[in-house]
């Protein structure tokens, strides 16, 4: 615990400086960084509510995490995040889902900017560095004198951040990860399998479904039995895990419990998973002439980690007739990626509101879509109608995520079309 009193050198001790220590990790790159502060403790219900909390969590982890940014909570239920500047746009963006999340509260209810309002405050560490751990300081030094004075001692406030200075969530380990593993064995596992369907969209026609993507979502199994671990904060436990997941999505899908996974669907595996025994049992469940409507997605950080192994993985699978779509390829990377030479069927990329950016800086962007070949590309984590503009203009057809299941379900189930080769 933090002690607390009158000497500013005394207020932290080593196990509550965890965001001071995260100042020291990017020491050497904080130029490159700014950090949000929210006074999440001024909101009329200081005691977020779970479902609450989550939603604000996830609006921002999904940003900032991806470029090297953190979360953390004070002790008085505030929220920082730390964020890499080339998301601030992003983190903007998110702020005004903060408004959607809160509408109601008296504090930000006709607040048109949280900044301005003063809810929220971003400091741009590469000048203001010591502003912001002055910030931190105060906070914490309030909060433990408001502690101190409390008779009784103050019961962590139920469904709030709770707690100290710290990360939002726990680091996954060993033990949990058996935890998980043993509630995982007796537990409906359907219950955990997504979908969403990957469609061709085409200006502003109504999207036709080409196939689904069957998966588990890693947010909703994280809810169900470790809401307070971040399950992807160990590569090699996480990596672990989704083998487990893997398989047990392969018996599932085998089974086809309702009927409908019989043929155009997709499945996020990994290499390691098409080499197990597991894999071919699913194989031999699967109607021969189905094969090539079934549609086999590889991480690219997957692939490359262990080469061989993915070119035996997917010779293996394209002999037997599946297709192999080359997953999780961000918009900077696509020059570097060889569609050809690894053989992919299929290229994934992540949509990013960057692609403007990097669109209008790179004269050889074309040219790097011409080499993958549009009509084998997916734009992914579409959210918005700017993604499938962008798309379109690019010759892009094939489209993946939130808008598009919008689209999708504000409309008749259109008929399938098929894919094979």
């Amino acid at each position: 615990m933090v002690i607390f009193n009158k000497n500013p050198e005394q207020v932290f001790t080593k196990k509550d400086t965890v965001i001071f220590d995260y100042l020291r990790k990017i020491e050497q790159n904080i130029a490159q960084f700014q950090a949000l502060y929210m006074h999440t403790s001024k909101l009329q219900n200081q005691s977020l509510r779970s479902a609450q909390r989550e939603t604000l969590i996830e609006t921002f982890e999904n940003v900032v995490k991806k470029s090297g940014g953190d979360i953390f909570a004070l002790p008085n239920d505030d929220m920082v995040v730390i964020f890499n500047s080339v998301s601030h746009d992003e983190v903007l963006a998110c702020l005004v889902k903060v408004r959607f999340i809160f509408h109601d509260d008296p504090l930000i209810r006709n607040a048109v900017d949280l900044v301005q309002s003063g809810f929220a405050k971003i400091y741009v560490l590469a000048t203001e560095t010591e502003a912001f751990k002055d910030a931190i300081k105060e906070t914490v030094t309030l909060a433990g004198n408001e502690k101190a004075e409390a008779k009784p001692a103050a019961k962590p406030v139920a469904g709030g951040f709770g707690g100290g200075q710290r990360k939002l969530r726990r680091e996954l380990t060993p033990s949990m990860l058996a935890k998980m593993q043993k509630a995982l064995s007796m537990m409906d596992f359907s219950s955990l399998i997504r979908r969403q369907s990957v469609c061709a969209v085409i200006g502003k026609s109504p999207p036709q479904m080409i196939f689904d993507e069957v998966f588990v979502s890693i947010a909703d199994l994280r809810d169900m039995l470790m809401p307070d671990v971040d399950l992807t904060s160990n590569p090699w436990l996480f990596m672990y895990l989704t083998e487990t997941l893997d398989k047990r999505v392969l018996v599932s899908v085998s089974r086809h419990d309702d009927g409908s996974l019989t043929s155009n669907f997709s499945l996020n595996l990994n290499v390691s998973t098409i080499l197990s025994d597991e894999f071919l049992e699913f194989d031999e469940n699967i109607n021969p002439s189905q094969r090539s409507t079934i549609v086999l997605e590889l991480q690219l950080t997957d692939i490359f980690s262990d080469i061989k192994a993915f070119i035996l993985a997917k010779t293996f699978a394209q002999y037997r007739g599946y297709k192999i779509c080359i997953d999780g390829i961000t918009v900077d990377k696509l020059q570097y990626i060889d569609r050809g030479h690894l053989d992919g069927d299929l290229l994934k990329i992540i949509w990013h509101p960057s692609f403007m950016d990097i669109i209008k800086e790179d004269s050889h962007f074309t040219d790097y879509v011409n080499k993958a070949e549009r009509a084998r590309m997916i734009l992914c984590r579409v959210d918005d109608p700017q993604a499938v503009e962008v798309g379109n203009s690019l010759g892009i057809n094939l489209y993946q995520g939130r808008y598009i299941q919008r689209l999708l379900a504000a409309q008749p189930r259109k008929t399938i079309f098929n894919i094979r080769r």
